[in-house]
């Protein structure tokens, strides 16, 4: 099952049941306006499907790839990847003309071989997509850094996560729609284990206990970032959860340095990884 696919299920699951299940992330809850540049690794997607435009973040890693969720790009949802964009610098979905914005089209899509959507949430929610052409680095456009063995996190690390999506269930960024941030701490994975049992080492959890501040449908793929040795580090993807910014259900993520091979091997070593 595809983005679309989910989010019609989503749908109907809400409607018909008033309760909550596991949903593709995307938006910023209890978020606050972001300088400009400072995420410069920050890509903004715009897709199209079955005559269908919907959004996802990522993360640029080098000069040709952005790092995404699996279910943002999924096959069965039939891309067409020569309408389909990657933004690059954007910090106002209003001023996406800006001459600081670089726009490529996707030439490739690489979904992890074992990503499978009919698993309890997402597993192996992790993807790679090629630009077109190779993206000019500036101060507003940078790679995230990958985590590396001395990257090590914990529930006191200083974590953020951003986006440009809905700020609350069914409404909308308004005004600018200017790139939100939020900063969470990382949940302990046997902590996590209570709110979702099926959680596995390629997931980690990130949020409130209390809510109020999450990520949510709409720009899932954006990046999980917590400080290391003075720099930020790419430690998840935003994937799934149970509601947005619900009590008791925290934000599951991908966890990177578990699929550090499979990034490796598709884009090869050209990536900062240490």
């Amino acid at each position: 099952m595809g983005f679309l696919g989910m989010l019609c299920v989503v749908l109907l699951v809400f409607d018909a049941a008033g309760s909550s299940v596991s949903v593709a992330r995307s938006f910023i809850v209890g978020g606050e306006d972001a300088s400009k540049g400072s995420w410069p690794w920050m890509a903004y997607l715009e897709i199209v499907a079955f005559n269908m435009t919907f959004s996802c973040g990522g993360s640029l890693i080098n000069e040709e790839w952005v790092l995404t969720a699996a279910h943002c790009v999924d096959p069965e949802d039939n891309i067409i990847m020569e309408q389909s964009y990657v933004h690059l610098g954007v910090h106002s979905l209003q001023e996406m003309g800006d001459p600081d914005v670089v726009v490529r089209a996707m030439s490739d899509i690489v979904v992890h071989p074992e990503y499978d959507s009919r698993f309890w949430g997402e597993l192996n929610d992790i993807a790679l997509v090629k630009l077109n052409h190779s993206a000019c680095l500036s101060h507003l456009i940078m790679p995230v850094k990958l985590p590396g063995p001395e990257d090590i996190f914990g529930h006191e690390s200083e974590c953020w996560l951003t986006g440009w999506g809905d700020i609350d269930m069914e409404v909308p960024l308004s005004g600018r729609e200017i790139l939100q941030q939020v900063k969470v701490p990382l949940i302990r994975q046997c902590a996590c284990l209570e709110a979702y049992p099926l959680l596995n080492s390629g997931m980690v959890c990130a949020g409130f206990w209390e809510g109020g501040k999450d990520t949510c449908q709409g720009d899932s793929g954006g990046p999980l970032v917590c400080l290391s040795g003075g720099k930020f580090v790419q430690v998840g993807i935003t994937s799934f959860g149970n509601g947005c910014a619900k009590e008791g259900f925290p934000g599951v993520y991908t966890r990177v340095v578990r699929y550090m091979d499979f990034i490796l091997d598709t884009v090869n070593p050209n990536i900062d990884a240490s």
